[in-house]
C-alpha cells in the first residue's frame, strides 16, 4: 500500500509519534520530599529576586543543593542494609551501607566501645539508627533529625557539615571551661556519606516549646530567671585575647536569619562586626545605610559568650517531684562563640513575626531582652528586611 501525495505521510507519522508520547506521559508526584525541596528553594529565591531582581541565583543556592536533590529522589530501597523501612522525610531512609564513613571530631572512648562488633561501621550506624527513637525532626524534608540511640547517647543528623562541627567545637569549649554548665556532652562526629553525625549524651527532659502552655506566670518568671543565671555564667568567660569575633577557635561569624551569612576574613571588634553585618544588603543605598548606622550607640561593645539562638525549643526541662520546673540543658549551639553583647537579644528574636501569639517574648531574660539593648535590636529589625539573607 502506498501513500496518495495529498495524506501527507509526514504529518501522520508526527501526529502518531504525539499521540503515543502523550499517552506515556508520566505525571510528577507533587508529594515526594524532592519535589518539597524545590518548591522551599524556589519560594526562598522568589523572595530574593523580590528584594533584589538582579540579584546572582546560582551564588544563593547552597553547594550541597545538587548532592541533596539527588539523595531525596533517590528510590528508598537504595539505603541498602536497613532493616525497617522509613518514610522517604525519614533521614534513614537515605542511608546506604555502601557510603563511606569518616571521622571528624574523635568518638570518646564510651562511643568507641559502643561502636565495635562484628560489622562494618556503616552498617552499625544502619543498625542503631534502625532502632532508635525520634526525639526531632526538622519541617524541611530529611533535612535535621535526632535520635535518642539506646539509653545513653542522642545523635543529630543533619546535611551541613559546618553547623555540626560549630556545635561539636562549642559543647566542647564549655565543658572544658564552664564544668557543670547544663548542656550535653559531646561524644564525637562523624561524617556518613553526605550528612553529618553529631553524638552527644542523652539529657532527660522535654523541650520548653512543648511545657510553656502548662506553665504559670510564676513558673515562666522562675524559668526565665534560670536562664538568666545561665546566660551570666556564660558571659563570665573572657573574651581570649588574639581570639577574633564569631565561633570558638577562630571559627567565622555566622548570621543565621532565613539562611546563613558567614564572615570570609577575620573580624577582631565590634565595629568590624557591624561593618560586615551592614554589608549584607546589595540593594540599599549608602545614605540609608549611614542613617540607621548613626543611630547605634557610640561606646564600646563588649563581646561576650553567647547562644545566638534562645527559644524555647533549644531548651530542655525537667518537672521535679515538688512540681517546680528547672532547666535540665541548653542545647543546639551550632550559632554560638564570641559576639557583641547585644547579638543574644537580636537573634533571641529572630522568629517574633507582628502576628506572634506565645508570650515567651513576654518573659525574655533580662540578658538577651530588647529591653537590655533596644537601639541595637530596633536597628537590626529595621536593617533585617533588606539582608541577602532574610
Amino acid at each position: 500500500m502506498t501513500f496518495e501525495a495529498s495524506a501527507r505521510p509526514e504529518r501522520t507519522v508526527a501526529l502518531v509519534s504525539w499521540t503515543l508520547s502523550k499517552n506515556r506521559v508520566n505525571k510528577a508526584n507533587p508529594k515526594t520530599p524532592a519535589a518539597k525541596w524545590n518548591r522551599d528553594m524556589l519560594r526562598w529565591l522568589g523572595e530574593a529576586v523580590k528584594k533584589d531582581p538582579e540579584v546572582d541565583i546560582a551564588s544563593l543556592l547552597s553547594k550541597n543543593y545538587s548532592d541533596k536533590l539527588k539523595l531525596l529522589k533517590a528510590e528508598p530501597s537504595r539505603a541498602k542494609g536497613a532493616t525497617r523501612s522509613f518514610p522517604p522525610d525519614d533521614v534513614r531512609s537515605r542511608f546506604d551501607v555502601t557510603a563511606a564513613v569518616s571521622t571528624v571530631f574523635e568518638p570518646s572512648t564510651e562511643l568507641q566501645l559502643f561502636l565495635q562488633n562484628d560489622k562494618s561501621l556503616s552498617e552499625t550506624l544502619i543498625d542503631l539508627l534502625d532502632e532508635s527513637e525520634v526525639l526531632y525532626k526538622s519541617v524541611w524534608a530529611a533535612s535535621v533529625m535526632v535520635f535518642r540511640v539506646k539509653e545513653t547517647f542522642a545523635v543529630k543528623v543533619l546535611a551541613n557539615e559546618d553547623n555540626a562541627s560549630t556545635e561539636h567545637q562549642s559543647l566542647t569549649y564549655l565543658r572544658e571551661h564552664l564544668p557543670g554548665f547544663p548542656v550535653p556532652q559531646p561524644h564525637g562526629l562523624l561524617r556518613f556519606g553526605i550528612y553529618s553525625l553529631l553524638f552527644t549524651s542523652f539529657v532527660p527532659g522535654i523541650n520548653l516549646e512543648t511545657a510553656w502552655g502548662q506553665l504559670s506566670d510564676s513558673e515562666k518568671q522562675s524559668i526565665s530567671a534560670q536562664l538568666n543565671a545561665l546566660l551570666s555564667q556564660m558571659r563570665s568567660l573572657p573574651f581570649p585575647d588574639g581570639m577574633t569575633v564569631g565561633g570558638v577557635g577562630g571559627l567565622p561569624c555566622r548570621d543565621i536569619r532565613r539562611s546563613t551569612r558567614v564572615s570570609r576574613k577575620p573580624i577582631i571588634n565590634d565595629q568590624e562586626f557591624q561593618d560586615w553585618v551592614f554589608s549584607g544588603a546589595k540593594t540599599v543605598s549608602p545614605v540609608y545605610t549611614r542613617l540607621l548606622r548613626s543611630l547605634l550607640p557610640t561606646l564600646p561593645v563588649k563581646c561576650v559568650f553567647t547562644h545566638g539562638d534562645i527559644r524555647p525549643a533549644n531548651i530542655l526541662v525537667q518537672k521535679a517531684d515538688d512540681g517546680s520546673w528547672t532547666i535540665a540543658a541548653i542545647i543546639d549551639w551550632e550559632t554560638c562563640g564570641f559576639y557583641p553583647e547585644y547579638w543574644e537579644s537580636v537573634k533571641a528574636t529572630n522568629i517574633l513575626t507582628p502576628r506572634e501569639e506565645s508570650d515567651w517574648y513576654n518573659y525574655l531574660p533580662d540578658l538577651a531582652s530588647p529591653n537590655r539593648y533596644p537601639v541595637q535590636w530596633l536597628v537590626d529589625r529595621l536593617w533585617d528586611r533588606n539582608m541577602e539573607n532574610s
